[in-house]
């Protein structure tokens, strides 16, 4: 399978999964060699969750931008967030004596201020363009809370305002770039092998086949930025005042959140004796590695996707002594001689 027939395979299946437009295959495999993306054609969204046709689209043209710039995942946040805030994703026209002086547009910028002209401002990817802009020159910002990188670049009179958004951004950033077959987190990075999803037989849980491996990773996704927006730090303890949200903070009781299990959560023993061994290549979004060693050894990844062909290198989330929560790429079958068993998860 040559790597664009494999990358149009991933759209086809997220398509059939969240409802994204048919324009992202024609413009995923009209890339450069490199993955330099197209401009999406956005006709044809549909909604995600609580989100519109209309509002979906825009999130997509943002984070397109953003990745045809270059920017990281965690701006790609910052930008959905602040468009969120200002204007729910809305290409707000000038609305008279109801704006913020002189304000439009999805991102509320201003023209008076050098933003742009009203006609560029008209227009959503020139102002996620400047968005981005004005995000790159600010010293640090990737290792900011959103709320103090969006304030950098908005200057609000309201600048707290942008945190209640994070979850919703980091969910909404990771669903549009994950169809665009970027991996979210190191856009250059080129996905090029089709996930196939598991038959319909509620092996990842009450959901069947992509649905249900979708919801494993838009769970896992959640703890990215849910620690005041940043990622919820790494702690083994049964002391129930430790964990958050009812899990344990560990990489056993975060799989399990993931997994829409009950807090706080099953050990990797555990997790490993709930589910099924499987060949490798058999390993889909949502599926499990673990080595169940006893003693605080042991350790789990939730499998998102391989990076390619090869197959010794793929996209997980995982809970780690390492900063917490990450969203990385993994040798296979993890870092150095550390030994990990594919599993699928029994519901």
């Amino acid at each position: 399978m040559t790597m664009k027939a494999a990358i149009g395979l991933i759209i086809v299946v997220l398509l059939g999964c969240i409802g994204l437009p048919m324009a992202l295959i024609s413009a995923v495999l009209g890339g450069s060699g490199d993955c330099a993306p197209a401009m999406p054609n956005t006709s044809d969204q549909r909604g995600i969750g609580r989100w519109d046709t209309e509002q979906v689209s825009i999130a997509a043209t943002i984070v397109y931008v953003g990745a045809a710039k270059g920017v990281p995942s965690w701006g790609w946040v910052v930008a959905l967030a602040t468009a969120m805030q200002e204007s729910q994703l809305r290409n707000l026209p000038y609305l008279g004596e109801s704006n913020d002086h002189d304000s439009i547009g999805v991102f509320q910028q201003r023209p008076s201020q050098g933003w742009g002209t009203p006609a560029q401002l008209a227009d959503p990817a020139y102002q996620a363009e400047r968005f981005y802009d004005k995000l790159l020159t600010i010293p640090g910002w990737k290792d900011m809370p959103l709320t103090q990188a969006a304030q950098a670049v908005q200057v609000s009179a309201y600048p707290s305002a942008y945190a209640k958004w994070t979850s919703d951004a980091s969910l909404l950033a990771d669903a549009v770039g994950s169809a665009y077959g970027w991996t979210p987190g190191d856009p250059e990075r080129c996905v090029s092998t089709c996930p196939q999803m598991p038959p319909s037989s509620g092996s990842l849980g009450p959901d069947s086949g992509c649905v249900a491996g979708m919801s494993v990773l838009a769970r896992a996704a959640t703890w990215l930025t849910a620690w005041d927006g940043r990622p919820v730090p790494y702690l083994s303890s049964g002391d129930p005042s430790t964990w958050f949200q009812g899990y344990r903070r560990d990489c056993s009781g975060y799989a399990s959140m993931a997994l829409g299990l009950p807090g706080p959560g099953l050990n990797t023993a555990g997790l490993a004796a709930r589910s099924t061994p499987i060949p490798k290549a058999a390993l889909v979004a949502g599926d499990l590695l673990i080595n169940s060693a006893p003693d605080g050894e042991g350790h789990v990844v939730v499998f998102e996707r391989w990076t390619d062909q090869t197959m010794t290198a793929y996209v997980g989330y995982e809970q780690a002594g390492s900063g917490g929560t990450h969203h990385r790429v993994i040798p296979y079958p993890y870092f150095g001689s550390y030994q990990m068993t594919p599993y699928r998860f029994r519901s």
